[in-house]
């Protein structure tokens, strides 16, 4: 089991070693500690290629826009998530609640979960060989 808290400014979670919150940098030594799973990263594919995905507790998938200094912990730009392709900078997030959820982050053209489109900002279960469709790109979670 590994320790988790919410910050209690942006309402996400943080690892509980950690002394500020690494999604709006609030201090963290008055959030409580709850013990959760051990997290492991999700594993994603998009176009056949396996992502490289950072070990957090909370992952937006988007598309960077140097611009403005924007990078989503999931980049789909890459491969070929552009605007024109229905992708938006904070399209969706992965959340680790012992095991993976997905949320759609109010993005313009929403995100569909197996061909279903899904409510903004409620969570689903991640099941291995689910597809998630984010403009025009598709991703396979494996697990």
């Amino acid at each position: 089991m590994a320790q988790i808290k919410f910050c209690l400014n942006c309402e996400r979670r943080n690892v509980a070693t950690d002394a500020v919150c690494v999604f709006c940098g609030l201090p963290l030594e008055n959030a409580p500690a709850f013990e959760a799973p051990d997290l492991a990263p999700p594993k994603l594919a998009v176009n056949d290629r396996t992502l490289q995905i950072p070990l957090q507790v909370e992952l937006v998938i988007g598309r960077a826009d140097p611009a403005r200094e924007w990078m989503p912990d999931i980049d789909l730009l890459p491969f070929g998530g552009t605007s024109a392709a229905g992708v938006s900078r904070r399209h969706a997030r992965l959340v680790w609640y012992g095991h993976w959820q997905i949320e759609d982050l109010d993005s313009a053209n929403g995100t569909l979960l197996d061909r279903q489109r899904i409510e903004p900002h409620k969570p689903h279960d991640l099941r291995p060989g689910a597809i998630i469709q984010i403009g025009k790109l598709y991703l396979v979670y494996y697990g």
